[in-house]
């Protein structure tokens, strides 16, 4: 597979990835990085809130969030901008105790208002039966709502901006540049968290879903956005974006990392009990490589990594094998259906998957030293599955 020479990314990205002379657009956009005067960067943005302000207003941005590491970070500087915001949630079902630990101290620790969505789970998991059957995906439907539900809520309570971390398509292929300011909107959407996949296409084919409960799931009508005046924002584009350095600062607000066998960063997803395992497979399948080798590129075009740690954690993760039965079990698959889909759907990938669960690593990575300063923070989930979290 051909890939940048410098990051290791394939070309056969998602997102879509250009070489020139071997090195990646992901690799050049990130040089911007070092040229761009953030300050002025952030100046525009304040030109951004300004515009949007009305202190008649109970809230003047809603921040989606997931419990994710990089939730505490984004929150944290929403708040540093003075601004009060209404946190917005969708239930992924997927959590474990880490997971909804993270997603609770997060609301408890900011003292934030926040909404949380529970989608009705028959629906959430007909819809993830045929996402699965159809595009080897579980997370589909959840990126439907995650990226329509806080707009929605915006347009019900008449509220500016929509507040995002990083543009994905910038961070990982560099698809625009910081300059673009590109903003959140149904196509970006489309394009970047649903890869061109409507939620319309998950309905039919034996799914047994009536499509009055599918609002949420798709994106508001664009005239409706336009009449309220929303605008969806990515923070990346004003501050100089660095996930693994931001991501470990959040420790000191009671985020705690999870440490995994297929990957060395254990701030990403903390708390999930697919991520790294079907849905690590599953990406593999798709694309030819798997989330460790997105964290890879990220480290490399950071320059935390060297020709020598490439090869150590090489050897340490690209062949992590992964427990994916316990997600059949919630799916409510039978023995044999399960026994069916990985000889038919996943031979090729039988060397990956462990038939009991995988042991997590009791460290964490010594590559890193924003890594092994969560150590103390870090731990293993005790449940996995989690439907819903008490709270604290």
């Amino acid at each position: 597979m051909e890939a940048c020479k410098r990051c290791l990314y394939p070309i056969n990205h998602p997102f879509g990835l250009v070489l020139h002379d071997g090195i990646c657009s992901g690799c050049i956009t990130h040089q911007e990085k070092d040229a761009i005067n953030w300050k002025k960067r952030r100046e525009s943005l304040f030109e951004i809130l300004e515009e949007s302000g009305n202190k008649k207003r109970a809230y003047d941005c809603v921040v989606p969030v997931v419990g994710d590491a990089e939730d505490y970070y984004v929150l944290s500087l929403v708040l540093d901008l003075g601004l009060a915001p209404l946190v917005v949630s969708v239930n992924d079902f997927f959590k474990n105790d880490i997971g909804w630990h993270n997603f609770h101290n997060l609301i408890t620790h900011f003292d934030v208002d926040s909404v949380v969505f529970n989608p009705d789970f028959r629906v959430y998991q007909e819809l993830i039966k045929t996402s699965l059957r159809k595009y080897d995906s579980i997370l589909l439907p959840f990126h439907s709502l995650h990226t329509a539900f806080p707009v929605h809520i915006a347009c019900d309570r008449n509220i500016p901006l929509v507040i995002w971390g990083q543009n994905q398509s910038v961070e990982q292929v560099g698809k625009f540049s910081h300059f673009d300011s590109v903003e959140m909107s149904r196509w970006c959407r489309r394009e970047h968290d649903l890869f061109n996949v409507e939620i319309d296409t998950l309905i039919g084919n034996g799914a047994q879903v009536d499509t009055r409960t599918l609002n949420y799931y798709q994106y508001p009508d664009i005239k409706r956005v336009a009449r309220r005046n929303i605008r969806g924002i990515y923070l990346s584009n004003f501050f100089r974006w660095d996930p693994l350095y931001q991501n470990s600062k959040s420790c000191q607000f009671g985020f705690w990392p999870e440490p995994n066998s297929a990957t060395f960063d254990p701030y990403e997803r903390a708390g999930s009990s697919v991520y790294y395992n079907l849905h690590d497979l599953l990406k593999l399948k798709r694309t030819g490589y798997r989330k460790f080798d997105d964290h890879l590129a990220r480290e490399i075009r950071h320059r935390r990594v060297d020709s020598h740690k490439i090869l150590a954690l090489k050897a340490e993760y690209s062949g992590a094998p992964v427990d994916i039965k316990p997600f059949f079990k919630w799916l409510g698959v039978s023995e044999s259906g399960y026994r069916w889909y990985v000889e038919h759907r996943l031979a090729s990938f039988s060397n990956l998957i462990e038939s009991r669960s995988v042991k997590r690593s009791a460290s964490l990575s010594e590559h890193f030293s924003l890594i092994r300063e969560s150590k103390g923070s870090a731990r293993a989930p005790s449940k996995q599955f989690v439907l819903y979290g008490k709270g604290i």
